[in-house]
């Protein structure tokens, strides 16, 4: 009983620090996410199962993400890691602003419920899509599905705007790889690719005729459809027993309709890069 209270205790932690930190930021950088979806296995949750008990790991730090979907322009981001892994399979993670839980205890399948933030879109750089219409912060919600292959892992993931911001649907499948390199460092590699809905595209990539009069650009409709495709890496080093860095790099192109709106093609770029740093501590 007393072990199963400090576990709900860290979950409740996790949740409400996580909580704090999006809130206490600035709708402009709060809880920016890696362009890559993470929902692979990471190589924190291979290694618990293989110590056979549990690996708790939080992490803060600041990275570089492009001010908007399709943006040039990057500006500087808090970042947040928190993970519970148990060797029973099930997870609890919070990174960028996806709050994921794998609620099956199963060596090789997970599934359970996704939460996913996505921040407004009004302060950035470019003056054009700054005189858009201002699209507020959305609050995503659905579930996930995947299997590992041992340090190999695939996923499906469906979330749907429950805030009213774009009413969208994103679904994105994924691939993961993790490694031990060697006794300090850990490597999860990860691949995926995001198809959207008609409401996400047109409230993210589209130009109606009154968008267009505020902000000079053509009036453009941007359909369902894949909107990129990408690929990262993160690296964990612990440098002490419990105290490390965990490195996050990502790469992702913008393609379909999502590359070819006025907002991505003529103001931004379909090259979307992430990085950031972070200190973690793990018990």
């Amino acid at each position: 009983m007393k072990g199963s209270r400090l576990l709900i205790g860290i979950l409740v932690g996790i949740v409400a620090f996580g909580a704090v930190v999006v809130l206490g930021t600035s709708a402009h950088a709060a809880a920016a996410v890696a362009p890559v979806d993470s929902g692979a296995a990471t190589a924190l949750d291979v290694e618990a199962a293989k110590a056979k008990g549990t690996r708790v790991s939080l992490g803060l730090g600041a990275g570089a993400a492009p001010d908007y979907e399709g943006s040039k322009d990057y500006t500087a981001v808090p970042l947040l890691f928190a993970n519970v892994a148990w060797e029973s399979g099930m997870f609890l993670r919070f990174e960028g602003a996806t709050l994921r839980a794998n609620i099956v205890p199963s060596d090789h399948w997970r599934f359970g419920p996704v939460v996913k933030y996505i921040r407004s879109r009004d302060h950035v750089e470019d003056d054009k899509v700054r005189d858009l219409k201002n699209v507020d912060a959305a609050l995503m919600v659905g579930g996930f599905a995947g299997y590992d292959f041992g340090n190999l892992s695939t996923y499906i993931q469906v979330v749907q705007d429950v805030s009213g911001a774009n009413d969208g649907l994103l679904a994105t499948l994924g691939v993961g790889y993790s490694v031990k390199i060697s006794d300090p460092v850990h490597m999860t590699l990860m691949a995926s690719t995001t198809y959207a809905s008609g409401d996400y595209m047109s409230t993210y990539f589209g130009v109606d005729a009154r968008n267009s009069a505020r902000s000079g650009l053509k009036t453009y409709n941007a359909d369902a459809g894949f909107k990129d495709v990408g690929v990262g890496v993160a690296v964990n080093y612990s440098v002490w027993e419990h105290v490390g860095f965990r490195v996050i790099a990502s790469y992702t192109r913008l393609v379909g309709d999502a590359a070819d709106s006025p907002i991505v093609d003529d103001q931004g770029n379909a090259n979307q890069f992430f990085g950031g740093l972070m200190v973690t501590y793990t018990f």
